[in-house]
Formats: C-alpha cells, sequence, structure tokens
C-alpha cells in the first residue's frame, strides 16, 4: 500500500511517502513560513524523492485536526485537491495521535497536544502500543489544569509531545506538578508531529481494522471547538438580544 502523508496542523509541515510500513520519502519544516507556502512543495518533492507520482498513491493520509485553523485546512484542502482528479481514497488521522505515534513504545503516560492558547490545549492521553500508542482518552480541548489533574490521578512519569508540549511544560513547572512528578520532553523536532505519522497509522487503520478511508468530498476538519472568530460572532449576537 502507497500512502501519501500530508500535515500542517501545527507550527511545522511536511509531507511523506509509506510503502508497506516502511518510509520511502519525507519533507519537513519548522522555518516559520505560512503552510500556504510551503506544504504543495513539500508534497511534490516526498513523492518525486520516493519516485513515486500521484498515479502511485492508493490512499492519502491527512491530519485533520484538531490544530490551528487555518492550517488544518490547508492540509485537507491540499488532501481534497490531489485526490479529485484521480478519486483517490482520503483518510483523516488525529493529529494528536500523529504526535503520539513515534513515542508508542514508551514506558511513561503519555500526553500528546497541541496549544489551544488562553491556557487550554488540544489533548489526549496514551500509554504504550505494540503498533500504535493505546488511547487513555479521546482527543478533547481541556485546560492544562485538567491535564495536571489527570496526570496527579496516574501517578506515573510523563512524556510531553506536539506543539503543545513545552507550553504545557512551563504550566506544569510554574504549578508545582514537575516537583511531584517526572515529566520529560523529547529532544529537537522531534516533538512534533509528522506526515510519516499519519501515513503509518493511516496504513495500521485500514489494513488491520474495520475503519475505512472516505471520498475527497466526504474528508472534513475536526476542529474540536469554534474559531476565536465565531465564538466572537456568538457572543456579539448574545448581546444584541
Amino acid at each position: 500500500m502507497n500512502v501519501l502523508g500530508i500535515d500542517s496542523s501545527a507550527l511545522t509541515a511536511s509531507a511523506a511517502v509509506t510503502a508497506n510500513g516502511v518510509l520511502l520519502a519525507e519533507q519537513f519544516v519548522n522555518n516559520g513560513l505560512t503552510h500556504s507556502e510551503t506544504l504543495a512543495p513539500l508534497t511534490i518533492q516526498a513523492l518525486a524523492s520516493a519516485g513515486k507520482t500521484p498515479d502511485d498513491i492508493d490512499v492519502i493520509a491527512v491530519t485533520n485536526g484538531p490544530g490551528s485553523f487555518t492550517g488544518v485546512r490547508i492540509g485537507v484542502a491540499l488532501a481534497k485537491g490531489l485526490a479529485t482528479p484521480g478519486n483517490l481514497p482520503c483518510f483523516g488521522v488525529s493529529s494528536i495521535e500523529a504526535a503520539a505515534y513515534p513515542f508508542r513504545q514508551t514506558d511513561r503516560l503519555l500526553m500528546a497536544c497541541m496549544d489551544a492558547r488562553r491556557a487550554q490545549v488540544y489533548c489526549a492521553f496514551f500509554t504504550a502500543g505494540e503498533r500504535i500508542p493505546t488511547r487513555l482518552t479521546d482527543d478533547a480541548a481541556i485546560s492544562l489544569a485538567e491535564a495536571a489533574a489527570f496526570i496527579r490521578a496516574k501517578n506515573m512519569p510523563v512524556l510531553l509531545c506536539g506543539d503543545g508540549a513545552r507550553v504545557a511544560h512551563a504550566y506544569f513547572t510554574e504549578s508545582g506538578l514537575t516537583r511531584d512528578t517526572d515529566i520529560a520532553l523529547p529532544e529537537g523536532d522531534s516533538i512534533y508531529q509528522r506526515a510519516s505519522s499519519a501515513a503509518f497509522l493511516t496504513e495500521y487503520y485500514l489494513t488491520q481494522t474495520d475503519r475505512t478511508a472516505q471520498d475527497a468530498f466526504s474528508l472534513c476538519p475536526t476542529y474540536l471547538r469554534l474559531s476565536q472568530a465565531e465564538r466572537e460572532l456568538n457572543n456579539k449576537k448574545l448581546n444584541n438580544k
């Protein structure tokens, strides 16, 4: 199975091509440029490096949220655009699960999180799994205080990952949680989710479970909460009543 993976759900952007559990090529940037500038060229480069064309791809995997509203939309739009001409199937992957995937064999409680601002994170907790991380919670938008309470209740060492990991670690340090709990961070860019993780998760779910791919038209972002603009509009409507 040839899978094209795409991720632009957070600060970084990446594209990867995998085949039957093997990473053929991956392009990754963390340079501050907008995803609208970088994602399509990264995808072209990943396909070329893997020696593949869109005609060789069996399914397109994309992190469809939660995360940056604009970033998620860009990734989903590119996946739709690539899939439509050849009617390729698509598979939406949790950006949080993609962040957790590289650490699936950790012996720690794994908190994969993305910065949702205002002392909140998009978050889920996992433990080790043989093929994929073992999920303990669904993806949710929660406060860092709620995350800290969950960690205290589990009473085990923690590994943070995702683009919200450093924000969470700073909060846990300030709140005193790190005095009582061993909380670690991955090194360098390994903290971020990658398109290769989305591709590997897609292959697992399509071959080892009863989950199925969908057509480009049915692929949609998963936001978990309203955007700031939508929240402000709703508040304005309420205030005008």
